[in-house]
């Protein structure tokens, strides 16, 4: 079971996943797609009403210098539902993921959000600016972890294992996605990275939390960012 240690300012967003075990459910895996509709459908209404709360956190967070309480516990909770949605729908648990904001402890997939804390105004001012750079990341990395999650689900269902390398880069890009919203939604200061795992040392200052790729699955992340930069190219020529 993925661990959940405290977690203090200013770490940035963290992500612990419970390695599946050797036997995965093939038929889960085989519908994936149609068992995460309902999940997708009502996080379409949790999204919106992020987006509200968003927009009322970033004024007070413009004047005050920090983010509503009430903004920090709701949008952590899309984080963490998020988080969990996407974990599922890309094979990292076979276990259902709740419809919830809460923490749940028993789930495989946890996230860990630092407490609020103070944020620079002026970087609030030119959020939507400033995390342009990573939202070209994150959507190349969707795109390409889109592509390889073909092959996560053909080796799912056939073979009844996800291949570490799949698993290590899924959960980085699920990750960075998930600190993305947290630095966009302002729930931290600290700008999202760590694609490719973490450096040195990381384990000492998140115990429990730091994220190492292996060799093959940093040589499997670039490739990943190949094909979605490749996808990205494509879609954008045929705009």
């Amino acid at each position: 079971m993925a661990t959940s240690p405290a977690v203090p300012v200013p770490l940035p967003v963290h992500l612990a996943v419970a390695e599946p075990g050797a036997d995965r459910n093939r038929l889960t895996a085989l519908i994936r797609l149609i068992m995460v509709i309902p999940q997708w459908l009502v996080l379409i209404f949790v999204h919106l009403a992020a987006l509200v709360v968003v927009i009322i956190g970033w004024f007070a967070a413009l004047f005050t210098g920090r983010l509503p309480q009430f903004a920090t516990d709701f949008l952590s909770g899309v984080v963490r539902w998020d988080a969990r949605v996407s974990g599922y729908f890309y094979f990292l648990t076979d276990k259902y993921p709740p419809f919830s904001l809460d923490q749940e402890p028993g789930y495989p997939i946890q996230i860990a959000v630092p407490a609020g804390g103070p944020l620079n105004r002026l970087a609030v001012l030119l959020r939507f600016f400033i995390a342009i750079p990573a939202w070209i990341v994150i959507a190349v990395a969707n795109s390409g972890l889109g592509i390889f999650s073909i092959g996560s689900w053909f080796m799912v269902v056939v073979t009844g294992r996800l291949p570490g390398p799949l698993f290590e880069v899924t959960r980085s890009v699920i990750r960075y996605q998930s600190r993305l919203y947290g630095y966009y939604w302002m729930l931290t200061p600290e700008y999202p990275w760590g694609l490719f795992g973490d450096p040195e040392g990381s384990e000492m200052q998140a115990p429990g939390w730091a994220i190492r790729l292996s060799e093959t699955a940093r040589g499997t992340m670039v490739a990943l960012l190949v094909v979605g930069a490749a996808v990205e190219l494509v879609n954008l020529v045929r705009r």
